[in-house]
């Protein structure tokens, strides 16, 4: 069941653009064990300024509204919300910055092992690609330091 399955559900849906779901999925990743690292949050903000979308876009506010709606609506519920604004053709580039934020303290905690199976269902990712960019990522990742 999707959380558009009728347009009441749409209607209340705070996430409002394709840019706060993409804050909003990679926040909920590194927050997902509930501490966030200095290499966390540098790697979430390297990653978004390396997309040409978010050229011109401040984050602070997105971040902000990210902070706020995890906690008002709780982790799972959060997460679906900001999978709805994903397109088809990023959902895969998406999965993968996540993994990346996810690694940049060099350890992948239990929940944010959940977090990638949840993100990866959200997201309709095949098991067989969601497979290929866990290992790509770590293999990018290997010999990490905790903190960078």
């Amino acid at each position: 069941m999707s959380l558009f399955d009728d347009k009441k559900s749409k209607d209340q849906n705070p996430i409002v653009s394709a840019h706060e779901a993409w804050v909003g999925i990679l926040y909920s990743c590194i927050s997902a064990d509930n501490q966030i690292t200095d290499s966390e949050t540098a790697a979430l903000s390297r990653v978004l300024h390396s997309k040409e979308q978010f050229i011109g876009i401040d984050i602070a506010p997105l971040y902000a509204k990210s902070y706020t709606l995890r906690i008002e609506m709780g982790q799972l519920k959060y997460l679906s919300a900001c999978c709805e604004w994903i397109q088809k053709e990023d959902k895969e580039t998406v999965f993968a910055l996540a993994l990346e934020v996810l690694l940049a303290d060099g350890k992948l905690e239990k929940e944010e092992k959940n977090i990638i199976e949840v993100l990866s269902n959200r997201l309709q990712i095949k098991a067989s690609m969601t497979s290929k960019i866990i290992e790509v990522i770590f293999l990018k990742n290997k010999g990490n330091n905790k903190e960078i």
